[in-house]
This record gives C-alpha cells, sequence and structure tokens, in this order.
C-alpha cells in the first residue's frame, strides 16, 4: 500500500499483497467501529451478517487508514472454499443486530427533555410501563414518548438530538432558534387501546412481553413544522408540497386477528422501575417471526478497567472469534437485548472459529466524549500468516508499515491531491474539495470507539461509537456544503 508523501510512491488501486476484495467489514475499521453490510455503525461483527472470520489486511483503495481485516459475510465462501448451508434464521440475527441502530433513524425529529430523560417515567408494573407509552402516544407528546422509554435508549436518543441539532444549526440547516427539545414535525393519536393483562409473558427477573390485542394508532407528519431554514424550505418547496402533511392509521385489532397473536411490548425493570423497550421489542418481533424463544439465561456482562481495556480486550476477542466475550464487553444497559439473547447468538452462529490474525499492539488516544469516552487508535500491529501490518496515527498523518513495501504516509492535507491522483479528472472539483475536507476532518479528529462506565465497568458501546462517528463526519462539512446541496436539488 503506497500513498503520497513519505517516500512510497503513488498509491495504486491495486496494490493489494493479499488479493483485491471488496470490503465486508472488520474490526476495528475507518470508525474504528466494526461495520455490517448495508448497516452503517452498529455492533461488533454478529450473526449471520459477519461473525470474526478469516480474513487479511486490507491495504487496498477502499479507504485509508484501512484498521481491519476483510470478512466474509455468511452465506459467501472463504477464498477458495465452498458457500456454507445458509441458516434460515438470519433474518433474526440480522434483525436483533439492527436494533441497535434504531436510534439514529428514529430520532432525527425527536426530542427528550434536558432533564434526566427517565427522571419520572419508570413504573411499578410491566403492565403500566406498557400502558404509559400508548397513552403518551395517545397525548400526541414526542417528548414524553421517548422519555418514557427505558433510562439508556432515552439518553442515547436524547445525547444525539441535542450533538445534531447544534451541527444542523451550524450548517444553516435548521434555524438558529430550533429548540431540540420541541423539534418534531409528528404527531401521534391511540384510541381504544387495550393490552391483554393474563398472556403477559415473564421472560425473566428483569423482562415481560406484554400484549397489546386493540386499538388504533394513527401517525401524522407534517414537514412543515419542522424548523428548516428559509433556503432549505425553499428547495424542498420545489419538489415537495409543504402544506401537505401525511396520516397513516393502523387498526392493531385488526392486525392481530390476521396475525393470530397479540402483538409484543416489551418492558424491561431498570433498578427497581419498569420502562417500555424499543430495543427489547424489535428483538421479540424478529423472535416471534422466526419461530423462537427467548434463553432463559443470557450472558452476565464483562467489563473492563479502563475504556482503552474494553476496547483492547473487544478487538482481542474478535480477533480470537470468541463471540461471548465479545457480547459481555458491551454495555449491559444500552445492549442488555444482546446479551439477554447471547446463547441464542452463539447457537445460530455454529461454531466460529479464530481468524488467525494476531494483535501485537494496540496504543490509543482517550478523549471525553457525550455520554463516554472516545478511544482513538495511535498505533495498531497485527500479524496475519507470518506478516505484520502496522498503522500508527500522528497528529492528522497516518503512516502504514506493509511487508514488501515498506514503511507509507497519507497526512489529511493530501486527500484533495490523492482524490485528484485516482479520480483522474472525473470527479467533479467541487466534490473533491468536499470529500477531501470531510475525510481530513476525520482524520484530524482521529477514529475510534466509544467506551462507557456501567456500575464501575467500562464497555464498548456500539451505538455511541456509531453515533460520534456520524458527528465527526457532519462536522468536516461547510454550510457552503449545504448551498451546494440545494443548488443540485433545484437542478
Amino acid at each position: 500500500m503506497s500513498y503520497p508523501g513519505g517516500g512510497g510512491g503513488q498509491w495504486q488501486p491495486q496494490n493489494n499483497p493479499y488479493g483485491q476484495q471488496p470490503q465486508q467489514g472488520g474490526y476495528p475499521q475507518q470508525g474504528g467501529y466494526p461495520q455490517q453490510p448495508q448497516q452503517p455503525g452498529g455492533h461488533p461483527q454478529t450473526g449471520p451478517q459477519g461473525f470474526p472470520q478469516q480474513g487479511y489486511p486490507q491495504t487496498g483503495p477502499q479507504g485509508f487508514p484501512q484498521q481491519g481485516f476483510d470478512q466474509q459475510p455468511y452465506g459467501y465462501a472463504p477464498m477458495g472454499g465452498q458457500p456454507p448451508k445458509k441458516k434460515r434464521t438470519g433474518l433474526v440475527i440480522t434483525a436483533v443486530v439492527a436494533v441497535l441502530l434504531l436510534v439514529g433513524g428514529a430520532v432525527t425529529f425527536f426530542a427528550l427533555k434536558k432533564s434526566d430523560p427517565a427522571a419520572n417515567a419508570g413504573q411499578d408494573t410491566p403492565a403500566v410501563a406498557a400502558k404509559n407509552l400508548i397513552d403518551q402516544l395517545g397525548s400526541g407528546d414526542v417528548v414524553g414518548i421517548m422519555a418514557s422509554l427505558a433510562p439508556a435508549e432515552a439518553a442515547l436518543s436524547k445525547d444525539y438530538m441535542d450533538s445534531m441539532t447544534k451541527e444542523m444549526k451550524r450548517l444553516e440547516i435548521l434555524k438558529p432558534d430550533a429548540d431540540p427539545n420541541k423539534l418534531s414535525g409528528v404527531e401521534f393519536k391511540s384510541e381504544n387501546i387495550k393490552f391483554d393483562e393474563a398472556k403477559a409473558e415473564k421472560i425473566n427477573d428483569h423482562l415481560t412481553i406484554n400484549k397489546l390485542v386493540e386499538g388504533k394508532i394513527t401517525v401524522t407528519s407534517d414537514i412543515s413544522k419542522v424548523p428548516l431554514t428559509d433556503k432549505l424550505m425553499d428547495a424542498i418547496g420545489d419538489k415537495v408540497s409543504l402544506t401537505k402533511s401525511e396520516t397513516k392509521t393502523w387498526d392493531i385489532t385488526a392486525e392481530v386477528q390476521k396475525r393470530g397473536a397479540p402483538i409484543g411490548i416489551a418492558t424491561i425493570k431498570v433498578k427497581d422501575k419498569w420502562y417500555p423497550s424499543a430495543f427489547y421489542t424489535i428483538a421479540n418481533v424478529a423472535l416471534e417471526k422466526e419461530k423462537l424463544k427467548w434463553p432463559q439465561q443470557g450472558f452476565a456482562p464483562q467489563g473492563a478497567g479502563s475504556a482503552q481495556d474494553a476496547a483492547k480486550q473487544l478487538v482481542t476477542a474478535a480477533l480470537d472469534g470468541d463471540l461471548k466475550t465479545v457480547i459481555s464487553l458491551l454495555p449491559p444497559d444500552e445492549a442488555g437485548v444482546l446479551q439477554d439473547l447471547g446463547p441464542l447468538l452463539l447457537e445460530q452462529a455454529g461454531k466460529v472459529g479464530p481468524t488467525g490474525a494476531k494483535l501485537n499492539a494496540l496504543e490509543t488516544d482517550v478523549k471525553d466524549v457525550t455520554g463516554g469516552k472516545q478511544v482513538t487508535v495511535k498505533k495498531l500491529s497485527v500479524t496475519v500468516e507470518g506478516d505484520t501490518v502496522s498503522i500508527t496515527r500522528d497528529g492528522d498523518c497516518y503512516a502504514a508499515e506493509v511487508p514488501g513495501q515498506g514503511s507509507q504516509k497519507l497526512c489529511a492535507d493530501e486527500i484533495a491531491q490523492l482524490l485528484q491522483q485516482q479520480g483522474g479528472g472525473k470527479i467533479p472539483a467541487q466534490a473533491v474539495e468536499i470529500i477531501g475536507r470531510v475525510a481530513a476532518s476525520v482524520m484530524k479528529t482521529g477514529v475510534g470507539v466509544v467506551s462507557t462506565e456501567v456500575g464501575g465497568k467500562w464497555y464498548v458501546s456500539p451505538v455511541r461509537s456509531y453515533y460520534e462517528l456520524a458527528l465527526t463526519l457532519f462536522r468536516g462539512f461547510e454550510p457552503k456544503d449545504v448551498d451546494a446541496l440545494i443548488a443540485l436539488i433545484k437542478k
């Protein structure tokens, strides 16, 4: 792998000593976090979408710095091998993994109170907690809806929304006076909601699936109520009617009759109070669809002594193919759903062997971010089949040591030049400028994972890691880039 600067010569797209392959994920990657195919961010590769498998260092043009290993998604053959038999339960694993991405797409126009989102939302019983969520729907109180969720889910939404609102104001997407506590554009209404308390399913001492059997829920969206800037509203107005709201009604009674079973709303116990959980509810839907049951007992969380140790232990476990340890190193408040599902995930995965890669060194920098500490890679050294690949970060420059190629270096201010060289003049100058600026911003900031502290132990947070990467990318943009996008919309 060669990069401009550092005497390494021109970076050639074909320059992969292990054979050019499409990127399929790995840990850690650009972003410091395992990626799911077709799902940005997420938790460490689990289930059929990519358990740690035999792979090779990425040294091609898929993105620098590449700090991971090419991995084959479940259902594809390893190099030179035959495709393994596909499992019927692929959907459940994919859906359970996707649970951890739910908040990212759901809270764009939702917000929570600036006070503790769960300060007075907990209920004494699972049934009351589930009913409280629906009551909030009926009141149309979006703030109350989100605040009624489990504390960790509510906090994730609030933290991300506050940060993203700040960035969207800076980019002149939202008006300067936009209040993250009032952003909406969506209204809810519920009618004749009824739970069958006698059929509530107690999974364990902290998880109950309540059975929703009757009622209607109506959702109305109105983009004109979102505090977008005038220039953005003008651009959208050319394509979308801003005076037209959209309404959709879900008839729960009819749906229950159609499927022949109630709709499960999961509630979880946190300390001595019960809360509805979006993560557990979606996981339960996936299990029902695949006709699978919740394990009677899950995995116990296994935290580390520091943010850095949590990240290092997770990398080591991923390379060793130790899925149990990977899941146990996720926060029990944010990722408790995966720990409760742990035995089932291992069963569906089948036997998972080590990747064959050995972690020689992992040095990191640590900085405070909202909700935890971000651990960014300073030096990474991995040996695969006798070859050692090392990547070192120095300021806003990355240096790579690759067998047979020596030391190569890439700095943030060289990104635009690299794009021009590789694009051969086919990439528009404006696009080169924007991509180069965003990539340079990421390199200057550094990428990594976010660790959070729960009960005196440190864990790697998948959702917060994804959020922080998304925010890092946003911070690389400037208002003029939005203007350029608006110009394209109007064409």
